[in-house]
């Protein structure tokens, strides 16, 4: 997959930011991804902001309720990067060491998912950040509801995998709307708070469709929800299942 975000910084300048990544399903329950981030600022050179490896494990077979995924992650990103992968910790203290321009962070999370039918489901997202340097650890969360207009639903539990489509004309397979509400939820230094003083907290509309040659494509946009929020992305993806 390549994933693109394009907004504005806090300067009101414009800037694009993205993501590679390539996903692998190691067996039925173990998924692993490998992912690069970089950014474009107009008048700057395309400036490579780092990388992250990641793991989901489903603990149980589908269809058991609330089936637990546990995911980590290692980061090792400039402080500098702009692609909003998900929000974590407040703004009004750091749990970075001061100064520091890029940082080695271990994300973890417990995933909490259940599909209500084949086209309805939701997830949930506790999102533990810990700083390799300080041992300091954000909080975050992300909470999504998916929503099959045609074809089959989507599995909360893991990404799904999709297989290409026999030879032939090119349809959508799937088309399935999503909405996701994300943001911070403190930090270990100040303690837990969703307050929209101190927090970013987000909220975003997207429509992902499978074409039967394999490709995904996906559109949406995030609006931010507090003063401590970018104001708006918009964002664009696409990807390819083998």
């Amino acid at each position: 997959m390549v994933m693109n975000d394009f907004a504005r910084d806090e300067n009101n300048q414009p800037y694009s930011a993205q993501m590679l990544m390539v996903e692998r399903g190691i067996t039925d329950k173990w998924t692993s991804e490998f992912m690069l981030e970089g950014q474009k600022t107009p008048g700057e050179p395309y400036r490579a902001t780092g990388w992250r490896w990641e793991n989901r494990y489903r603990l149980f077979d589908y269809g058991t309720f609330l089936n637990p995924v546990l995911y980590v992650e290692w980061e090792n990103l400039k402080t500098t990067t702009k692609y909003l992968m998900e929000v974590s910790g407040r703004t009004d203290s750091e749990t970075g060491k001061p100064g520091a321009t890029s940082e080695g962070i271990l994300e973890t999370r417990l995933i909490l998912g259940h599909d209500f039918s084949d086209r309805f489901n939701v997830s949930f997202n506790w999102i533990n950040e810990s700083n390799a340097s300080t041992k300091k650890t954000d909080y975050g969360y992300a909470l999504g509801l998916n929503y099959g207009l045609l074809g089959a639903g989507h599995d909360t539990e893991s990404h799904a995998h999709h297989s290409p489509g026999a030879p032939g004309a090119l349809s959508v397979r799937e088309l399935t709307l999503g909405a996701e509400l994300y943001g911070g939820l403190g930090n270990s230094i100040k303690g837990i708070t969703a307050s929209s003083k101190v927090t970013e907290q987000y909220l975003g509309l997207n429509l992902v469709s499978h074409l039967s040659n394999g490709v995904m494509l996906q559109g949406g946009v995030v609006k931010g929800l507090t003063s401590q929020s970018q104001r708006g992305l918009v964002r664009f993806m696409v990807g390819y299942d083998f």
